[in-house]
């Protein structure tokens, strides 16, 4: 020491309580110098060693720490006002939650007294052993000088096993009478590879940690419409390491130019698209040392879609999950359908599936009303993972002729009798198609044409087929398909029997000839969705004027008006 100025080496040790907790064999050499009215302590890097330190439910087990100062020392204080700081690089520290265990590491930890504010970047907590929880925290910052608390932004993280991962947090911290408490927003995703859904958002989660246990609650947007999905409820004892999350979805509302299933699954994806209606549920997913499981119940109402094999409408259905996560469900789960389109439409049916996970659906059984009889479906596997084909097989029983004709509204035949049949149809990248499909007649029946012939000149055996099929007694009659759904589909009718001779006119010999056995073979190559249309339309000319009168009017009036224009008056020449 001399005059003003001087300094002093020393070691200082602490141990007793502090604020909400206590610490043990605190240990820090200092050296303090002065000068004028100034004094600085530590003006270099120092090591401090603690043996303990406990803090809550927090314990943090002894270790030893390079600290450096910010700025001309860790402590200065000059003409009554106080500056400097603490900083380390790469800190590391062991400890515990309760019985969970504790590991803390940063890039950077720095306190600064002036302004009573720390900071930290680059930080990692892993709380457990074998699937540890994990938190990252891409900057902290904080003051003491009255409560402590401050900001976080780049937080991220996983709760053990669950395969649910947090990004992108951003918010405010304070801790408060040994409870941490957090508000703020994120991003929840899924671990698995390809993701099960889209990243969704929370812009009001809350989060708090009392007595080592955490609570959270946080509703779910969908980011890329910004309309929201649900909410979710979580608590997770970090002594035990047991925990559940509670999901709620009220009800989602999908519409053909808003919200789609694809933005918020991509497992949608060339499966369904174009839908409307609610869809609403809930979910538990609980974990411990075990592993973690879900379930939950779910319901579609009213659901319009698109689907390859045609249009959808009026699905409802219950789902109850034995796997929410893995997306399976328990077998014998029903489905009610309106009307569904593969080019006939079938209306009322009943299907019975069970999920198997996120891309294969086993399809049990499916049942639908139709014309007097009944459609039913095989047994199969839908598997929609893969690219390659998918087959259905259906089954027509007993569907009544009459029916049939006025379900497609073929308003000039008259039949009778019931048909069996399959219609194996095959789904691929390409589209959907039918091969080997047969219908048949069971034991006969009658067919009737009503309408009119309108050809004259079709010779002497073409009248006499026109006029067989005024009425006749068909011994069998059997239909053949095959083709793609949207392409040409070239469907063969063979039937025989025995004209009734109603309304013929001719000779004495046309109509012995007449009560001879009749064999009609018929092919038909067209557009399956338009097959009908178009067998409509051979014995209905207004609905090939329907379709064709705007075109032909059009045509005509640019052939009149390209007349005009080259149809010119002459000029009259001049008298000489």
């Amino acid at each position: 020491m001399r005059g003003t100025a001087g300094s002093v080496r020393t070691v200082a040790t602490l141990s007793g309580p502090v604020s909400g907790g206590r610490v043990e064999g605190l240990s820090m050499p200092l050296q303090a110098r002065w000068y004028a009215r100034a004094v600085e302590v530590n003006p270099g890097c120092t090591p401090v060693s603690f043996a303990r330190i406990a803090l809550s439910s927090l314990v943090v087990n002894g270790d030893r720490l390079e600290l450096c100062p910010v700025g001309p020392a860790m402590l200065r204080w000059n003409a009554g006002a106080l500056s400097g700081g603490i900083r380390t690089s790469k800190p590391a520290l062991e400890g515990r939650i309760g019985d969970s265990p504790l590991h803390f590491s940063a890039d950077m930890a720095q306190l600064e007294l002036a302004a009573s504010q720390f900071a930290l970047t680059n930080a990692a907590i892993r709380l457990g052993t074998d699937t540890p929880t994990r938190l990252d925290i891409g900057a902290l910052t904080g003051s003491y000088r009255s409560n402590l608390g401050g900001n976080f932004e780049g937080l991220g993280g996983r709760i053990g096993a669950v395969p649910l991962l947090l990004s992108e947090g951003k918010g405010a911290w304070s801790f408060e009478h040994g409870d941490l408490s957090l508000k703020g927003g994120f991003t929840l995703a899924d671990t698995e590879t390809p993701a099960r859904f889209e990243p969704l958002a929370s812009r009001d989660a809350t989060l708090s940690l009392h007595d080592g246990k955490i609570t959270a609650r946080a509703g779910l947007v969908a980011p890329k419409q910004q309309l929201p999905v649900g909410t979710v409820d979580v608590s997770h004892d970090l002594e035990s390491g047991t925990g559940q999350a509670l999901l709620d979805i009220p009800g989602i509302a999908f519409h053909t130019d808003g919200l789609q299933p694809s933005d918020l699954t991509r497992l949608t994806y060339g499966v369904i698209a174009d839908v409307d209606g609610l869809v609403a549920g809930s979910g538990r997913f609980a974990w411990n040392s075990a592993g973690v499981t879900s379930t939950g119940r779910f319901t579609a109402t009213d659901i319009d879609l698109a689907a390859a094999f045609g249009p959808v409408q009026g699905l409802t259905t219950r789902l109850d999950f034995t796997d929410l996560l893995g997306l399976r469900t328990a077998p014998g789960q029903t489905a009610s359908v309106r009307v569904v389109n593969p080019g006939v439409p079938v209306r009322d049916g009943l299907v019975r599936y069970e999920l198997l996970d996120a891309t294969r659906v086993r399809v049990e059984a499916g049942r639908w009303p139709f014309a007097g009889g009944e459609l039913v479906l095989d047994p199969t596997v839908l598997d929609f993972g893969e690219k390659g084909e998918r087959r259905l097989t259906f089954h027509v029983k007993g569907v009544d002729a009459a029916l049939f004709l006025k379900e497609m509204a073929f308003d000039n035949l008259d039949a009778t009798g019931v048909f069996d049949g399959t219609l194996p149809m095959i789904f691929d990248a390409n589209g959907g198609r039918i091969e080997g499909g047969e219908l048949h007649a069971r034991a006969g029946g009658h067919i009737a044409y009503v309408g009119e012939v309108t050809r004259n000149d079709v010779g002497l055996w073409g009248n006499m087929a026109f006029q067989a099929l005024k009425s006749l007694n068909y011994r069998n009659l059997a239909i053949r398909m095959n083709g793609p759904l949207a392409g040409e589909m070239i469907t063969d009718i063979s039937f025989s029997g025995i004209s009734q001779g109603k309304g013929t006119r001719s000779n004495f010999l046309i109509r012995r000839l007449a009560k001879l056995p009749f064999v009609f073979n018929v092919r038909i190559s067209a557009p399956f969705r338009q097959l009908l249309d178009s067998a409509q339309s051979w014995y209905d000319p207004s609905r090939l004027i329907e379709r064709n009168l705007p075109a032909l009017i059009e045509e005509q009036n640019r052939a009149e008006e390209a007349a005009k224009q080259t149809v010119q008056p002459r000029e009259s020449a001049p008298v000489p």
